[in-house]
């Protein structure tokens, strides 16, 4: 098992963090860091939130293994999603102009910090007048014109045989046996032939900010990919929209959240006769995935509990 890491741990790092966020304060006229905190979830990069004489902000310090191209590539769909009018916490230049700041062997872009919670801090499922602005902004998203280069995100669900061939020795029998239902589900499904688009594909409670002034906010587009654009529906039903209490079949939801998107886009017949499937592989991704991180990369937490946990519940309630 790999070596337990926390997040400055990702960083091309060779002082301590604090002159950094001192310099970086400095660079976009912040003025004097009060304090900052490091954000302990996720497993990439290191998210850092400052509270300076201007207010707070956050820092996405990408990790040492992002190359220059990566970070180009983030900070253009960044900007691209604030043009479109996704909610999205705005960008931050620094007093140069720069949307890309380096300092001491660290990249990274600032924004302004939106003072509220995720779902998954909130501890619930959102209700149908939040799930239907999250879906408005899904639709918004999926109707930006651009498909940036190809970043594999080995969560993506169209990754889930090379997951699974990962980590199958790790699951445990009764999941096994249903993680292979599901997949033998998504080899029969026309994936490349089903519209693509530019897609968020990440579209999870930790990823969603309900803001205190009652907004919601789409956060952190780094695993964004040109992907068959139900993927941006599957993850809203197999991770947002999960709920031990829901009584609602997976059926049910895939319907549900189908008819909301259908009021900002259509989708089509083939879309809407797959959905139900792609949703499946998506709740298996959380539990492969979590899989991954406890055992290949050595992140036994609680937000790696959280995926394995919610996997497991959603196959079971779904095929169980």
């Amino acid at each position: 098992m790999a070596e337990q890491q926390i997040p400055t741990d990702r960083l091309d790092l060779a002082e301590d963090l604090r002159p950094v966020v001192g310099r970086l304060c400095t660079a976009y006229g912040l003025g004097s860091a009060k304090s900052f905190s490091i954000i302990e979830t996720g497993y990439e990069d290191c998210n850092v939130i400052i509270n300076s004489d201007k207010g707070r902000f956050l820092a996405k310090m990408f990790a040492r293994t992002r190359t220059p191209e990566d970070i180009d590539r983030y900070a253009t769909i960044m900007q691209k999603v604030v043009e479109a009018g996704v909610n999205h916490p705005k960008l931050v230049a620094t007093t140069s102009g720069q949307k890309v700041y380096k300092d001491a062997g660290i990249s990274l872009v600032l924004m302004r910090f939106v003072e509220g919670k995720t779902f998954l801090e909130l501890d619930r499922a959102p209700n149908d007048d939040e799930l239907r602005a999250i879906v408005e902004q899904a639709a918004k998203i999926n109707s930006i014109d651009h498909k940036p280069p190809y970043l594999l995100d080995s969560w993506a669900i169209p990754n889930i045989e090379t997951m699974f061939e990962r980590v199958k020795h790790f699951i445990e029998p009764d999941d096994l046996k249903l993680v292979q239902q599901v997949i033998e589900q998504y080899e029969h499904m026309p994936v490349d032939d089903l519209p693509h688009a530019f897609v968020h594909g990440d579209f999870t409670k930790a990823n969603i900010v309900k803001a205190d002034n009652g907004n919601l906010y789409i956060l952190d587009f780094s695993v964004a990919n040109w992907y068959p654009r139900i993927q941006e529906l599957a993850v809203i039903v197999a991770n947002l929209m999960h709920d031990k209490n829901d009584t609602r079949s997976l059926r049910e939801k895939c319907e549900h959240v189908a008819e909301l998107y259908s009021q900002f886009g259509a989708l089509t017949e083939e879309e809407r006769k797959h959905l139900q499937a792609y949703a499946l592989a998506g709740i298996s991704m959380e539990l492969l995935g979590g899989l991954q991180e406890k055992y290949i990369n050595g992140h036994d937490n609680e937000e790696t509990a959280f995926w394995i946990v919610t996997g497991r519940e959603g196959l079971k309630k779904a095929l169980g």
